[in-house]
């Protein structure tokens, strides 16, 4: 990684998640110059690790499945390089008809796969970027502190964020594909760290309750990402919605209650995250957009190509193509 400096590139990248860190080594592979940006302090996303009360946390997401052949084969090239494992085995709740399917983690922790893809490219973190302008045919990149050009920009964060970027910067998506995009709604998701006084009891590691305030607990031990016991637990989007802007102490207090019964240990320690673009209810599967600037200003993300890591992915690659081309 490195700090943010001013520089000149083929392709700037904003987003260090996977759809931006795809983008970014599909770039690379076919000989661009490519710079990531992301505002974030270190890369990834949602696809997060984090320590608390000396255990170790996936806050985000919690694992992933692999159902195109373009990513199951990059999967196993994760998997090769001891980046990433299977979990468990389920069938989808969403799509039953694939039957059970290997739930893929990052073997550290989930960090620790955009960590692996971001391995040799020019990252460079705690980077807002307010606007982008077009002169020439090149385009600039402003952040507060820096002003980066290049031929051509990817832009990978959530839709609602991406669309805020370009009105800010006069760039639009004409037509119907513009009017889809606005029309995209995320559904946020509160998280709760939990330091336990003894094994979770989950089991298999996980629990869905299906009803109430929680959707999901996954145990950080039994995903071998904590040395010490430690759950995450994330709530329903209902939820998530009714409590996103209250006071955290009182919705952490609120979801811990509702997952006691389904843990052998007590909490000892806890701590709350909010996720505002936890998941798109709807995508679009268009791969990535192109904006009507004159250089190369295309979006990408999950909401284009297929929610969750998959998507984000399959639109990265989706982006870089786009680029690639249009740069010749």
């Amino acid at each position: 990684m490195t700090t943010p400096a001013s520089g000149v590139s083929d392709v700037i990248v904003v987003g260090a998640g996977m759809a931006g860190l795809t983008a970014a080594r599909g770039l690379v592979a076919r000989g661009f110059d490519v710079m990531v940006v992301d505002k974030g302090r270190a890369v990834g996303g949602r696809m997060a690790t984090r320590r608390f009360a000396e255990g170790r946390f996936d806050h985000g997401a919690q694992h992933f499945s692999a159902r195109s052949a373009a990513f199951r084969e990059e999967v196993a090239a994760w998997i090769a390089a001891g980046s990433a494992r299977v979990w468990f085995e389920s069938a989808s709740a969403t799509h039953p008809a694939l039957g059970v399917e290997p739930r893929h983690v990052g073997s550290a922790g989930m960090r620790g796969i955009p960590e692996h893809l971001a391995a040799g490219l020019d990252v460079r973190t705690g980077t807002l970027v307010r606007r982008i302008e077009i002169a020439g045919n090149h385009v600039r990149v402003v952040a507060d502190d820096v002003r980066l050009e290049a031929r051509g920009v990817v832009v990978t964060a959530p839709l609602p964020q991406s669309l805020a970027l370009l009105a800010a910067s006069g760039i639009g998506v004409a037509g119907a594909t513009g009017e889809a995009l606005e029309s995209v709604v995320y559904d946020p998701a509160l998280a709760v760290m939990a330091r336990l006084d003894g094994a979770a009891g989950l089991g298999d590691g996980h629990a869905a309750p299906g009803s109430g305030p929680v959707a999901w607990i996954a145990d950080n031990g039994h995903k071998g990402v904590s040395a010490v016991p430690a759950v995450t637990i994330h709530s329903s989007a209902e939820f998530a919605r009714e409590h996103f802007e209250d006071d955290p102490s009182r919705w952490t207090q609120e979801l811990l209650a509702a997952a006691a019964p389904l843990l052998a240990a007590a909490v000892t320690a806890s701590r709350g995250h909010r996720w505002r673009y936890s998941q798109p209810r709807e995508t679009l599967d268009i791969g990535a957009v192109a904006t009507d600037a004159a250089v190369p200003v295309v979006l990408a993300g999950e909401a284009l190509a297929g929610a969750r890591v998959e998507g984000a992915y399959l639109s990265g690659a989706a982006a870089a193509a786009m680029v690639a081309d249009r740069l010749g």
